[in-house]
C-alpha cells in the first residue's frame, strides 16, 4: 500500500520540480523572513517559531507548503500547523507527508475535514502510516457506519487521540460494551474522551465492566463511561489512597461508592486536591455527606477560584439573614453571570462590601 501511495504522488513531484525554489542560507533572520513573507506570521510569532526551526534552504519548506496547498490548506492553516509543530515544515513532503494526507483523503477524511483535523492537531502527521494511521482508520470503519462519522470523530476536540492510543484490543472491548447495552453514542464519547480505556486487555476490560455494574452504574448513562474510564485509568494503590482520604473524614464504603456512582470524575483529581476540598466543605461549610451527594459537581470545581470566594459571600449573606444555608450548594454550581446577578447584584446595596469580599478572597487565595 505504501508503494502505491508513493507512485500515485508523481503528480505532486511534478508540482514540486516545476516550481522554482530558492536556496537561501540558513540564519535566524532568513527563517523569520520566510515565516513572515510566505506564511504571514506576525514577526514576534515568527521569532518564537524560529527558535525551534532551522531553515537551511527553502527547498523543503516550499515543497511542504505547496503540498498542503494542493489539499486545500490556506497560508493561515499552514501557519497554524507550523506554529504548533515547527519541525513539520522540514518533513519530507513526498515520503512522509503526502502518503498520509492521501490515505486520509481517500478514506473519508478529505476537504475541510482534513484541513480542520490537521490544523487542530498536526501531530497526527508524525504518526506511523503503516503502524498507526492505517490500522486505526480500518478499525474506525468497522465500528462507525459512515465516513462522515469517522471525520466527525477525528474533527472533535481530542478526537485524534484514538490514533495515538490505537490498539487491536479496541474491537473486542467495543463489542463487550455493545453486548451490555451501552449506547453507540456513549461508546463514541469514550473513543473521543479516553481511547486509552478501550485499549485495555480484553479480559481486564471485562472485569472492570463487571465491577462498575456491581457498583450500581446504569450502562445506559454517560456516568457508566466515566466510571469505566476512572477505574481503567488508575492503579489499585492510587485508588485505595484516594478512597482512604474519604475514610479519614468518617465516610464508609457505601457512602463513597454512592458518591462515585453519582459523579465518578472527581476521582481524576489528585489526592491532595480531594483532601483540601473535603476539608473545606466539611470543616468550613459544615456539609454532611448528603450535601455532597446533592451537589457532587462541587468536587470538580476550583477550590481557590470558585468554591472559597463564593462561600465567603454566602456566609456573609447568611450572617445577615438574607439567604439560608440551603443556598450554598446552588450558589457554587451556577454560572458566574447567574451568581453575580442572584447573589451579588441583588444584595450589594444592602452590603456595600460584598464585591470586595468576593474579589479579595479570589486574589488572596491565588497569591
Amino acid at each position: 500500500m505504501f508503494r502505491s501511495l508513493l507512485n500515485s504522488n508523481s503528480n505532486l513531484l511534478r508540482i514540486f520540480s516545476s516550481r522554482p525554489l530558492s536556496s537561501a542560507t540558513a540564519t535566524a533572520t532568513s527563517t523569520v523572513d520566510y515565516l513572515t513573507n510566505t506564511l504571514g506570521f506576525a514577526r514576534e510569532s515568527a521569532i518564537a517559531v524560529a527558535e525551534k526551526l532551522n531553515i537551511k534552504t527553502t527547498t523543503r519548506p516550499d515543497s511542504v507548503v505547496q503540498l498542503f496547498k494542493s489539499y486545500g490548506f490556506t497560508p493561515t492553516h499552514i501557519a497554524t500547523i507550523v506554529s504548533k509543530l515547527p519541525s513539520l515544515l522540514l518533513a519530507n513532503p513526498v515520503k512522509t507527508l503526502a502518503p498520509k494526507l492521501q490515505f486520509l483523503s481517500n478514506n473519508g477524511v478529505s476537504g475541510s475535514s482534513l484541513v480542520n483535523i490537521v490544523s487542530t492537531n498536526p501531530v497526527i502527521l508524525r504518526r506511523s502510516l503503516q503502524n498507526q494511521i492505517i490500522p486505526c482508520i480500518s478499525f474506525l470503519k468497522k465500528v462507525l457506519p459512515t465516513d462522515h462519522k469517522i471525520a466527525s470523530l477525528l474533527t472533535a476536540k481530542r478526537g485524534t487521540w484514538v490514533v495515538y492510543k490505537f490498539s487491536e484490543q479496541m474491537v473486542p472491548n467495543i463489542e463487550t460494551l455493545r453486548s451490555h447495552g451501552v449506547p453507540e453514542s456513549n461508546i463514541l464519547r469514550m473513543l473521543i474522551l479516553r481511547p486509552r480505556t478501550l485499549s485495555f486487555n480484553a479480559d481486564e476490560f471485562k472485569a472492570i465492566l463487571k465491577r462498575v455494574k456491581e457498583m450500581g452504574f446504569d450502562e445506559k448513562g454517560m456516568m457508566f463511561i466515566h466510571g469505566m474510564c476512572a477505574l481503567c485509568g488508575m492503579k489499585k494503590a492510587k485508588w485505595e489512597s484516594k478512597v482512604s482520604v474519604f475514610r479519614s473524614f468518617g465516610w464508609g464504603e457505601e457512602e463513597f461508592i454512592a458518591l462515585f456512582v453519582k459523579q465518578p470524575q472527581f476521582m481524576s483529581n489528585s489526592e491532595t486536591r480531594i483532601r483540601k476540598c473535603l476539608d473545606f466543605l466539611i470543616n468550613e461549610l459544615n456539609w454532611m455527606p448528603e450535601d455532597i451527594f446533592k451537589y457532587p459537581m462541587v468536587l470538580l470545581l476550583s477550590l481557590e477560584k470558585r468554591v472559597v470566594p463564593r462561600s465567603r459571600v454566602l456566609q456573609l449573606l447568611i450572617g445577615k439573614g438574607l439567604v439560608t444555608r440551603r443556598s450554598i450548594g446552588r450558589a457554587l454550581i451556577i454560572s458566574e453571570d447567574q451568581f453575580m446577578k442572584v447573589f451579588m447584584s441583588s444584595y450589594e446595596k444592602k452590603i456595600p462590601e460584598l464585591l470586595e469580599v468576593y474579589q479579595s478572597n479570589k486574589v488572596g487565595l491565588l497569591q
